[in-house]
């Protein structure tokens, strides 16, 4: 799951390297989180993986 659970807070983690970005009160709101992070989702086999910025370029071939 690419959008956790602690208590009252829900935070976004990178399912390639697990950062974690600051949580939001509501699900919705670690939603516009990530994506202000300029993070991106996407469906693997069926399931949405959240993946941050730093593992998107190196999936690219940027460093």
């Amino acid at each position: 799951m690419s959008i956790d659970r602690y208590y009252r807070q829900f935070t976004p983690v990178c399912d390639c390297c697990g950062t974690r970005l600051p949580g939001g009160e509501s699900f919705a709101e670690a939603v516009q989180i990530k994506r202000d992070a300029g993070w991106i989702s996407r469906k693997v086999d069926g399931e949405w993986e959240d993946i941050c910025t730093d593992c998107r370029f190196e999936e690219r071939g940027y460093k």
